[in-house]
């Protein structure tokens, strides 16, 4: 098992609960059906989309143990392992290997957060250790962890076999092009998650692409990865105004940007739209011009 097959579209899929902030079961089911009908290649559970370090324990896991039952192999499935320690993270690390997944996804911890290239090499390596033959991503995102992934980090454990895939959100363009031009020369292949950039990151070698607005519509972003792959380029720049528009209708919506997205997906059938406690939920303003967005598309 490595992460060689990782490629395309990988949808970090949003977390749908009820009103007490438990896992709504049924939207879930949803959702993960819907993304595999339009064809992605992966799921990715529990990342910042998913709002994974802000469940509780135990409702992480029920998340993570509902999304593993319900895609069946499928497609690909990805489990973050977010949290603000080693030992934390090793914790879900253990939880994800008991229910079966193959590949965990890993930040730097954060609320203390590790900028020396020594920290950061300790937990990864530390991880490594935990996932006993599970397929380690390494992920940055230094938005949500406070530090940014050590370039010659990600290599070093390339070089080590520790890891094959890393997932890039920061949008930086000579980080995301440095990363991926060392990391070919290391085996390791990157995953871009900012969807301004993804166009960029693909067409300098990124293997795939992790957009959130991608829960609303997949097909868009499929488009948008097929039309690179054929150089389809007059197909692209539709698709890609399409993507723009999801960008600025969405995630822009309001003052959290899962807001949107939840709420988008729950016009569609899939949820209440709630995000968790203390996240900003979208005022009744906000809802309506997103439900204008979605009738007028």
């Amino acid at each position: 098992m490595n992460a060689d097959n990782i490629h395309g579209v990988i949808v970090p899929v949003v977390t749908p609960i009820n009103d007490k902030e438990e896992i709504d079961q049924k939207a879930l089911q949803g959702i993960i059906e819907r993304l595999i009908k339009a064809e992605v290649n992966g799921i990715f559970m529990g990342g910042s989309a998913g709002e994974g370090p802000l469940l509780p324990i135990h409702e992480w896991t029920q998340l993570m143990q509902k999304t593993f039952e319900f895609t069946q192999n499928r497609v690909i499935l990805m489990g973050g392992v977010m949290d603000t320690s080693s030992a934390k993270i090793k914790e879900k690390i253990r939880i994800l290997k008991d229910i079966g997944y193959s590949y965990v996804v890993v930040t730097p911890s954060f609320y203390i957060s590790i900028h020396s290239e020594s920290e950061q090499f300790r937990l990864f390596a530390e991880c490594y250790e935990e996932c006993d033959g599970m397929e380690m991503i390494a992920y940055n995102i230094p938005s949500c962890t406070g530090s940014k992934l050590s370039i010659n980090v990600l290599c070093d454990l390339a070089h080590r076999g520790w890891i094959h895939c890393c997932k890039e959100s920061s949008g930086v363009a000579d980080y995301y092009t440095e990363l991926i031009q060392k990391g070919k020369d290391a085996g390791l292949s990157v995953l871009m998650g900012d969807e301004i950039s993804m166009l960029s990151a693909l067409f300098v070698g990124a293997n795939g692409i992790v957009p959130g607005c991608a829960n609303v519509e997949p097909t868009t972003f499929v488009s948008v990865y097929r039309s690179v792959l054929q150089k389809k380029f007059d197909d692209l720049r539709k698709y890609y105004d399409r993507v723009i528009a999801l960008r600025n209708n969405l995630p822009l919506a309001g003052t959290c940007w899962i807001a949107g997205i939840k709420y988008a997906l729950s016009v569609l059938g899939f949820g209440n739209g709630k995000v968790l406690s203390p996240l900003e939920p979208l005022n009744e303003e906000q809802k309506a011009r997103v439900e204008r967005f979605l009738s007028s598309s």
